[in-house]
């Protein structure tokens, strides 16, 4: 159906009919045109499909959706059955051409998205693609359970990717990205600076100044996290190899031709939360040749990040009190109006929405029927009810009120421009958010956002220069502690809940924190486990058994109680998976006991086969992780060749493996590692798989998640 309601719906059924679509068909396909029409007043169809033959003959098949959902619904069916063999639909929407009447009316009811099936010329094949259209409408109306299903929030997608990158999960990230484009779910700009976004993550810096979209990207209205990712890409470049071996003359030579006109082009006004060494270099360059005021004074504390640059910049001349100039409001709220306008910042769209509080009813009336401040005002207008956080703290005291509906899009940009460094090491701060923490446990709805959002406050704490802190353990363990009572534990995201754990593992904890993580695990990992979260289990067995434990008697049963929840699930496993868990077990002096399930074979994966022939190189950091790994690879086939190394720079060995490996595995934690910069240099375009742990279980699920799509 189309519209509204049904008598909306039934008005656009009856103009179809009086602009008679598909005047001059034969009488079998008028037949099938008006039945195919009749989707329109459809209450279980997702849209319209209004059959079409234009003045020269030519037939077409309007498509209409009203709604984003309604399309991610009628896309697949129809390209399942009147897809390219039958028609000449593709699945992306297209606009109706201006001069087609039938059109036009259907645009009257406001769709969402619209598209065009273009039908064969004979009447016989323009019958079984209408029939076919016909076969897909009725297949939806059968299925009314299906419709009531309702889809994935995009911003939960949004929460998973995040998710996956926290973990360094590239492949998970990249097929929730996928999703997100396919589905039509966000603008091809937003896409875009995900896209940044997962390549800055893995640091690929070469492919983000690659994208045919990076002139555009420079010039469009950015997040301040985007615009960091885009200067640090400029620099490692073009500007890193000349600025290390401290050629001065080649530096200012290739950041003037190939780095600064993307530079000015971003208009940047302050420096970006999350900036990089590489982003600094280049604002000092631009300084050094501008000799921009503004610049040096964003400049002046940073001037350690800037290596040789800072001897050369000049002198920064401070303005004395008298000089200082007192700006008229109505200046002021017009300067941070623009600046919010330029950059998709809260920190900037809070500052305009306070400069335009402090304005007089007159200077606003002023501003209002000015442009191009007008339509600024107007969109800040429509959010003054809902006044940004500013911080972690001031997002959880917000996350139990019904109308802050826009939490985890607020919780999205907050994690990229909320102070991290002012939180560190200071234990009234600390308290502090500990306490919100603790509050919304006490609401379901806070509960639930804080759980939602727990990827975004993962992401928040890793920008911490030193983390895992052990100052910050007492936030660490709270989140895990929220994440394992909220509702949210038994869907997909609980990757970043094991950064927690080995985060708080690593900052070292008294023994009644070790017996309160080890209740989160259990309570996050429950009664029992499905299939898809083993290597999530494993991970954090291997993640206990490599860290110090204040109770080794806690220790020694939880794990035992662990493995022991997959001996149920044991025969669904995988063979790779199967090997991971009996490496496990014999490391714990835990035998797997003997069942019907231990016992049988397991299922033929084809893995074997996948793995033929294949050489696999692993970089790890932990020497022992690459042997079990390489153990296990070679226990499911002798014809496989897998390599490890631990160099801790470029060597001809590396080089060797990076360029000549069919896979090539780079554990996650080892992933900042110099060496990693020379494997990514050499290894080009062929594939490249990031571990999430550091343990040998997550080499082998990284392996096998690859050879599996």
């Amino acid at each position: 159906m189309i519209g509204p309601t049904l008598d909306a719906a039934g008005a656009v059924l009856a103009d179809l009919v009086a602009l008679q679509p598909c005047a001059g068909a034969s009488p079998d396909v008028t037949v099938l045109c008006a039945d195919v029409t009749r989707s329109v007043i459809a209450e279980a169809f997702p849209g319209a499909l209004v059959p079409v033959i234009d003045s020269a003959g030519s037939m077409q098949v309007n498509v209409a959706a009203s709604t984003m959902s309604d399309w991610r619904r009628l896309k697949p069916i129809l390209l399942a059955f009147a897809g390219p063999t039958l028609t000449g639909f593709d699945g992306v929407p297209e606009p109706f051409d201006t001069a087609d009447p039938v059109g036009t009316r259907l645009m009257l009811a406001a769709p969402a998205v619209t598209a065009i099936m273009r039908l064969p010329g004979d009447d016989r094949s323009r019958i079984a693609a209408l029939r076919a259209v016909l076969r897909a409408r009725d297949t939806l109306a059968r299925a009314p359970e299906l419709q009531r299903l309702a889809p994935v929030p995009t911003s939960w997608l949004l929460t998973r990717f995040q998710d996956y990158l926290n973990v360094g999960r590239r492949d998970a990230a990249a097929a929730v990205l996928e999703r997100l484009r396919s589905e039509f779910r966000l603008d091809a700009l937003n896409i875009k600076f995900l896209e940044v976004q997962l390549l800055a993550i893995f640091e690929d810096w070469t492919r983000i100044v690659a994208l045919p979209e990076f002139r555009s990207l420079c010039v469009a209205r950015r997040t301040p996290a985007t615009t960091a990712f885009l200067l640090e890409a400029l620099y490692r470049t073009y500007i890193a190899e000349p600025f290390d071996a401290e050629n001065v003359a080649g530096t200012r030579t290739a950041f003037e031709t190939l780095v600064q006109p993307f530079i000015q082009s971003m208009l940047i006004t302050g420096a970006p939360p999350g900036l990089q060494a590489g982003g600094w270099r280049l604002l000092g360059l631009e300084a050094l040749g501008s000799g921009h005021g503004d610049l040096l004074s964003i400049l002046a504390d940073r001037m350690h990040e800037l290596g040789w640059i800072a001897d050369l910049l000049p002198a920064r001349v401070s303005a004395t009190p008298q000089a200082a100039e007192v700006a008229d409001p109505i200046d002021t709220a017009r300067e941070a109006l623009i600046q919010a306008e330029a950059v998709d910042s809260i920190d900037l769209l809070t500052g305009a929405m306070a400069a335009i509080a402090r304005l007089s009813s007159d200077e606003l009336a002023l501003l209002r029927e000015t442009m191009p401040f007008r339509p600024m005002v107007q969109a800040t207008d429509e959010l003054a009810s809902i006044t940004p956080p500013t911080s972690w703290i001031a997002w959880l005291d917000r996350a139990s009120d019904p109308a802050f509906t826009n939490a985890l899009d607020f919780a999205r940009r907050g994690k990229d421009e909320w102070e991290i460094g002012a939180s560190v090491g200071d234990p009234v701060a600390v308290r502090a958010l500990v306490a919100a923490l603790e509050k919304v446990q006490g609401d379901e709805l806070a509960g639930d956002r804080t759980t939602q959002a727990l990827p975004y406050l993962v992401a928040w704490l890793q920008r911490d220069a030193e983390f895992p802190r052990a100052a910050l353990s007492p936030i660490y363990g709270r989140l895990l502690t929220l994440f394992a009572l909220g509702s949210a534990r038994g869907a997909t995201i609980y990757e970043s809940s094991q950064v927690l754990v080995e985060a708080l593992l690593a900052a070292g904890l008294d023994q009644k924190a070790y017996h309160d993580l080890i209740a989160d695990i259990d309570e996050i990992a429950g009664d029992g486990f499905g299939v898809d979260m083993v290597y999530w289990v494993l991970g954090l067995v291997e993640s206990f058994m490599n860290a110090a434990a204040p109770d080794a008697s806690a220790r020694e049963t939880f794990l035992h109680r662990i493995l022991a929840r997959i001996v149920p699930i044991y025969g669904r496993l995988t063979r790779l998976q199967r090997i991971a868990v009996t490496l496990l077990s014999s490391e714990l002096g835990w035998p797997l006991p003997v069942t019907p399930a231990t016992d049988s074979p397991s299922a033929d994966d084809d893995l074997a086969n996948r793995l033929a022939g294949l050489r696999i190189a692993i970089y790890s950091l932990s020497d022992s992780s690459s042997r079990q790994a390489k153990s296990a690879l070679e226990e499911i086939t002798s014809a496989v060749t897998v390599d490890t190394n631990a160099d801790h720079g470029g060597s001809v060995r590396l080089r060797a493996l990076a360029e000549n490996s069919d896979i090539f595995v780079i554990t996650w934690l080892s992933a900042k590692h110099a060496a990693t910069e020379f494997i990514r240099k050499h290894r080009g375009s062929s594939t490249l798989l990031y571990a999430q742990g550091r343990g040998f279980s997550s080499i082998l699920r990284a392996i096998e998640d690859h050879l599996s799509h």
